[in-house]
């Protein structure tokens, strides 16, 4: 009886041995809340070489994940999601060094860097912070020090699926050293929700996207020397001391820039807000759709002088439908966006149900409907998938609003499992 029915398991499920064997590689283990400590224990972790640093990261590839770790220090990329080789990633970039802007979200493509996504902060080079950067279907957040709401947030879909980890050391000797936590960092489930918009921009796009120069939406910008203001914070003042102690001793900007020591800020920029972009693709499109969710911390009314510079403003939704009809009036204007419909409520509302329908309709369009990363999606375990599908099946068959998208959403995710991948 027991070769019986080892048999019918063999060839019922064939996909999960198809050479008819049952490896170690091939056993579920723990993805969620879980340490790197324990996964490299367990041979799971692989040294990646990455742009500008080296990677620690899961040997697996997936698709839904958060990372969470800390650092301190001036510049790091920490951490990184969805690795697809060297120059090929998602990173959450924390750089003391830039004048109002310290925290980004970065797509890296061959090289290219563009910022996804931007919070307006000023991070001091002494203090320990911890990051998250959370990927679910093609929305991507990174969480500063709070760990239950996003700084930032944005919609991509360069990359469906990969390697996750955090740096293990940058590679500019240019940077003064920052901590990495390492073994303690964790692999998490994705999070949700997020902050809602409050104002949609069109903005042309301004950079060349080299390392120094990334592309980014050409918001406006109003940069003011730190001793000429009041009332920030007394680091600011420190940076700016030093700063001119410097210039006194003779040092040029791009001197400073050079030395290996924390390079003192000289400005705020007033004008900065805190923006994500919506398929940002500088090689297809000219302009980028911005959704612009904080204000200037140090003086009120940017949003309104970022609006006074844009090339298109759009009332913000104020509900599912007026939602859907300005998705559908840009999607005519950018036939490239992949992202659907859903992708776009949650970047409008931060609602977690939004979060679970776009993860739903990106599982559909890679794996039965357009495919366009399906070979990515294939190097993901398959218990993964099926996990997550099973997960995302049970939160939104309690939702109680918008019960029409509920149903149409459970349907397709009982498709994807009845006919595999």
């Amino acid at each position: 009886m027991p070769d019986i029915v080892l048999d019918y398991h063999r060839l019922k499920t064939p996909i999960d041995h198809p050479d008819q064997s049952i490896t170690r590689a091939k056993l579920e283990y723990p993805t969620v809340s879980v340490s790197f400590a324990y996964l490299d224990a367990i041979g799971k972790t692989v040294i990646a070489e990455a742009y500008r640093g080296v990677a620690i990261l899961t040997s697996d590839s997936f698709t839904d994940k958060a990372v969470q770790t800390g650092t301190c220090g001036v510049y790091t990329h920490q951490p990184y999601g969805r690795f697809n080789g060297f120059g090929n990633y998602y990173a959450t970039s924390h750089n003391i060094n830039m004048s109002t802007t310290d925290h980004y979200l970065i797509k890296v493509s061959a090289g290219t860097i563009t910022g996804l996504a931007c919070e307006a902060v000023d991070l001091v080079s002494y203090y320990g912070y911890l990051y998250m950067l959370s990927i679910s279907g093609s929305t991507l957040k990174s969480f500063r020090s709070d760990m239950t709401t996003p700084k930032i947030t944005t919609t991509d879909t360069t990359y469906a699926s990969g390697q996750y980890g955090i740096e293990g050391g940058h590679g500019d000797t240019s940077y003064a050293p920052g901590g990495h936590a390492v073994g303690a960092s964790k692999l998490l489930a994705p999070s949700s929700p997020s902050p809602p918009a409050q104002a949609i921009l069109e903005l042309p796009i301004a950079g060349s996207g080299k390392y120094e120069d990334p592309f980014t939406p050409q918001l406006s910008q109003n940069l003011v020397e730190i001793p000429k203001l009041s009332n920030l914070p007394d680091y600011l003042y420190e940076y700016a001391s030093k700063y001119e102690v410097l210039k006194r001793k003779g040092f040029t900007d791009e001197e400073i820039r050079l030395l290996p020591i924390a390079v003192p800020q000289y400005y705020v920029d007033l004008d900065a807000v805190t923006w994500g972009a919506f398929e940002f693709h500088p090689d297809k499109a000219s302009t980028v759709i911005v959704i612009i969710t904080g204000d200037n911390p140090y003086q009120s009314g940017a949003i309104d002088r970022q609006k006074a510079k844009a090339r298109r403003v759009f009332n913000v939704p104020k509900d599912y439908n007026e939602a859907v009809e300005l998705y559908n009036q840009l999607k005519n204007d950018y036939p490239h966006w992949l992202a659907g419909v859903h992708n776009w409520c949650y970047q409008i509302f931060g609602l977690e149900e939004f979060d679970w329908l776009q993860n739903v309709d990106f599982y559909y369009g890679e794996l039965i409907e357009h495919k366009t990363h399906y070979d990515q999606l294939k190097r993901v375990p398959d218990w993964e998938i099926r996990n997550r599908l099973v997960e995302l099946r049970d939160r939104i068959s309690r939702m109680t609003v918008l019960t029409d998208e509920r149903d149409k959403h459970l349907k397709k995710i009982d498709e994807i499992l009845r006919r595999g991948w």
